[in-house]
């Protein structure tokens, strides 16, 4: 159910500034009679900031305040960030599941002598040549690597005896390791996969919290400025009235119907007056700069040398709160119960991790290979069948000349390496109930932080029907004065003090009115997000 507050009259406060009651009759001849009490408007939530030479004012909803701190805050172009720097991480680990190449190239050439009269020459010239290629990539499924390599030689020599010369060799393998226990159903680089997806997710949550903090604190903020604006025009009202009667004290002493120590206790008004104004403007200074300070980009920023009049004007929604639906609706989904959760998940999944380090290894080795060579066939230093690299390579692929192996590696962990993996498990473990304990006070802590945030709301209502009933009663008090002063049973002094209380309960109103708000939507902050970034 939406209200109003009211109606302008309601925030209308009327000042008057004139003199005090008149002189007593015996001076009346001598000196003007008292002018009736003038009433001046001064409609509380309509006054607008100090006026700063060289800063233009900016008007400001609450709406545009939130709109321009999602563009421009700091802290959440920062937090931004943080999601796409775990995609980054996820490509890096899925990165380790890519093929690798490698490739490399040789050349040597010698010269020894000889001592074989068969060889035919007396120093042995050789040069040879060597490229090679080899892929091996780390299989995603049950942690197997799979390799295979492609070499290449060609060599060439003066030595007579050479059966083929140049002459080719290549070959070809295949290898592939399997594990069969530890590093078979999980390991460091597939965890890190799995945990960085839940990071994922958590850097997405944190980022939505940032939002709706930075969003609760703009929205404290641009409250305690309008109240800091108000506050002035208040002080600056009542600078006004104790300057008029520290006037009008001065002028009694001047005609003779009172003594100049009556002035004192005026002038000590006056002072006072002027350092309330002075700590109305200090405060107003800093609520600004807060409210700058999450709505700007940096101090080059237009808006951070403008002046901001914040316009929004509170009104009245009444909202029911139901602090065991919301407990329920809080323990389901809040965004940092979320995140403790996942958080939780890591732990867990990194504990499977280190319980797979406690069992044996056991890694199957198998491969497959199989060679070709080819060349200049000849006999005694004379060719008697060219040849080439292609002979190699028809060679290679007939698998006349092939082999296969397989084999098993066993690694049991006794003595230390044992001992070590047991502790980390055992730590793990410890870790994790740890992690369970806490995730249940945090639970009883959000319990807490609920149902206080619900009565905050109930309470700050019922301080805002108080304020209502106050600002009434004043209404009718000065109402009544100023009734009694039109018929001369009053003075102004007295319409003005009048008129002052209901300028400060009026004021009070609007403080509780931007309270309630406040609480309300505090509430439905620590249901859905958590605590921290706004008051």
């Amino acid at each position: 159910m939406m209200h109003v507050l009211r109606n302008p009259r309601i925030w209308a406060l009327g000042l008057v500034v004139t003199a005090f009651a008149a002189a007593p009759a015996a001076q009346q001849a001598a000196t003007p009679a008292a002018a009736p009490a003038q009433i001046g408007t001064y409609v509380v939530g309509q006054a607008r900031p100090p006026v700063d030479p060289g800063a233009p004012v900016v008007d400001l909803s609450l709406e545009q305040a939130m709109g321009v701190a999602l563009e421009k805050n700091l802290d959440l172009q920062s937090a931004r960030l943080n999601p796409q720097n775990v995609d980054y991480q996820l490509q890096s680990a899925r990165a380790a599941y890519l093929p690798q190449y490698t490739s490399s190239y040789s050349y040597s050439n010698s010269t020894s002598p000889s001592n074989n009269t068969l060889e035919g020459v007396t120093a042995v010239s050789n040069t040879s040549q060597s490229v090679n290629a080899q892929a091996s990539q780390t299989l995603p499924w049950y942690g197997g690597q799979a390799s295979v390599s492609f070499n290449n030689r060609r060599s060439a020599t003066n030595n007579v005896t050479t059966r083929l010369n140049p002459s080719f060799n290549s070959s070809l393998q295949f290898s592939y390791s399997q594990p069969l226990l530890r590093g078979m159903l999980i390991d460091g680089n597939r965890n890190t996969l799995r945990t960085l997806a839940i990071q994922r997710q958590i850097a997405d949550t944190t980022l939505l919290t940032q939002i709706e903090n930075t969003k609760a604190s703009v929205r404290t903020a641009y409250w305690q400025l309008r109240q800091a604006i108000e506050q002035i025009e208040i002080a600056r009202q009542a600078l006004a009235i104790s300057q008029r009667q520290f006037e009008d004290s001065r002028i009694r002493v001047e005609i003779g119907t009172a003594a100049p120590i009556d002035t004192a206790q005026f002038e000590v008004g006056l002072a006072s007056s002027e350092q309330s104004l002075l700590n109305a403007e200090i405060s107003w200074r800093n609520a600004e700069l807060n409210l700058k300070r999450l709505l700007v980009s940096g101090s080059d920023d237009e808006l951070y040398r403008s002046t901001i009049n914040p316009t929004e004007q509170p009104t009245l929604s009444v909202t029911s709160v139901d602090i065991p639906a919301a407990i329920t609706q809080a323990l389901a989904g809040r965004n940092d119960l979320t995140q403790t959760r996942r958080q939780l998940e890591i732990s867990e999944l990194n504990l499977e991790v280190t319980k797979d380090q406690t069992r044996p290894q056991l890694n199957m080795n198998a491969g497959f290979n199989t060679t070709g060579q080819g060349g200049t066939q000849l006999q005694n230093g004379v060719v008697v069948n060219p040849g080439g690299y292609s002979d190699a390579l028809r060679a290679l692929g007939t698998f006349d000349t092939s082999g296969w192996n397989m084999g098993l590696n066993l690694t049991l962990p006794f003595g230390q390496a044992r001992h070590n993996a047991d502790i980390n498990y055992a730590r793990a473990l410890l870790t994790l109930e740890q992690a369970r304990t806490s995730l249940k006070a945090q639970e009883l802590t959000i319990t807490a932080q609920v149902t206080n945030a619900g009565l905050a709301v109930e309470n700050t209502y019922k301080q805002l029907q108080q304020a209502q009933k106050s600002r009434e009663a004043q209404e009718r008090t000065t109402q009544a004065a100023q009734t009694r002063n039109e018929v001369g049973l009053a003075t102004n002094f007295e319409v003005v003090q009048q008129l002052t209380s209901l300028t400060q309960s009026r004021l009070t109103e609007l403080s509780r009115l931007i309270a309630y708000l406040n609480a309300v939507a505090e509430f439905d902050r620590v249901v859905r997000v958590g605590t921290g970034g706004g008051n």
